[in-house]
């Protein structure tokens, strides 16, 4: 009785990350397309959205974005001065901002992203084999919890361990799950077991993180941090909408986990 009473509250906690990510995934595809959204076809619920746009719409807007800009360097009232008057200020005030780096704009985003949603496939289909199988699910929702883990240390603090770790980890899930599926390489006692939507679906985010991963080592980017959603490559915005769709439409079409 105990035994079906913590398989039935880790099932429903699996349940819980994976309706997490799946809406948390919806909520932030809407709050990257809804601003550029209304920024086109409702300017005045624009302004409430995104009180700051990156475009100024007339002549006066642009004449208060020069004024906050020069304020915010250290000059008074939009006069642009050489020196700026706050400590610590050094940039020129003729000088763009600086833009996030490459990593920051892509290869980070598309790390988070697809660890975040192959922790969702992993708590969904450990959610299914907790009551039949509880080893195997109970396998699925760690995984789940790690990657979860994973994501929130490379979003907080990323450093080459970090990053070191997640390629290790997802390589060494991918190819376990490779053993699993491939005739030749099948489990002692068992045979190859057949591939499946929510596998494969895990599998590919899985290598979208180790690649990224790869190129971050490889390109001494390993500390960088994700730069803010509106900075984000048209690459990275495509792999957090698509794949906030993909877990959505799987976990509503009945797809067998």
């Amino acid at each position: 009785m105990t035994a079906l009473t913590a398989a039935g509250g880790a099932s429903l906690l699996a349940h819980g990350v994976h309706w997490t990510i799946v809406l948390g995934g919806t909520a932030g595809m809407l709050a990257l397309v809804l601003p550029s959204l209304l920024d086109r076809f409702a300017p005045r619920l624009a302004r409430y959205v995104d009180p700051a746009p990156r475009r100024p719409r007339d002549e006066h807007e642009r004449r208060v974005h020069e004024v906050r800009r020069h304020l915010l360097a250290g000059a008074p009232s939009g006069v642009p001065t050489a020196t700026p008057f706050f400590p610590g200020t050094t940039r020129h005030l003729d000088e763009p901002p600086e833009r996030p780096s490459y990593a920051a704009c892509l290869t980070v985003p598309v790390a988070l992203a697809g660890s975040l949603a192959a922790a969702g496939v992993h708590a969904a289909v450990g959610a299914a084999h907790l009551s039949g199988q509880p080893l195997l699910g109970s396998l699925f929702v760690l995984c789940a919890f790690a990657q979860l883990a994973w994501a929130a240390q490379l979003l907080q603090a990323p450093s080459a361990s970090v990053v070191t770790l997640g390629l290790v980890g997802n390589a060494g899930l991918v190819a376990a799950w490779l053993a699993t599926r491939l005739p030749v390489l099948p489990l002692p006692g068992s045979g190859a077991e057949p591939f499946g939507v929510w596998d494969v679906l895990a599998a590919g985010w899985q290598v979208a993180v180790v690649v990224a991963c790869a190129s971050l080592l490889a390109t001494g980017s390993a500390a960088t941090r994700p730069a803010a959603w509106r900075a984000w490559r048209p690459a990275a915005r495509a792999v957090l909408v698509g794949s906030a769709l993909l877990l959505v439409l799987t976990s509503t079409s009945g797809v067998p986990a």
